[in-house]
């Protein structure tokens, strides 16, 4: 039995509209747990980045500065990400191991950062202007 529920809810009218599928996923959960505390959390979702602003990443930056250094784009990648995603560390047994997030890790609004953050440092120290759509 898992230890937790995932939802995503629509909100209509200032009350929780859940689908049949939702409503019967929560009855269930709550079901198993009868006379037990549960603990509810309530969010806006987190949106990941799009599609959309992958393919920007692979076929505008990655592509333009790759042609511009002559690195790969796989190498440039892991280029960028040192450059650009935070790290923190992790602690696995005795070993503390730093670890540097993921591109896929990221939500929308952090990627749309990522490639400002990307086409500012081009700019200003290769001199590459990145020629990229207006992102949403």
């Amino acid at each position: 039995m898992p230890d937790t529920l995932t939802l995503t809810i629509p909100v209509e009218g200032g009350k929780l509209r859940p689908s049949f599928q939702q409503d019967l996923a929560l009855s269930g959960f709550l079901a198993k747990r009868d006379g037990k505390a549960v603990v509810v959390q309530l969010s806006k979702p987190v949106t990941r980045r799009a599609t959309s602003q992958n393919s920007l990443y692979w076929g505008v930056h990655v592509k333009t500065l790759a042609e511009h250094t002559g690195y790969a784009p796989e190498e440039l990648h892991e280029i960028l990400k040192g450059m650009f995603l935070p790290r923190h560390f992790k602690t696995v047994g005795k070993i503390e191991v730093e670890v540097q997030k993921s591109t896929r890790e990221l939500t929308a609004e952090e990627f749309s950062k990522y490639l400002e953050q990307i086409e500012a440092w081009a700019a200003d120290e290769l001199g590459v202007s990145i020629q990229a759509p207006a992102r949403t």
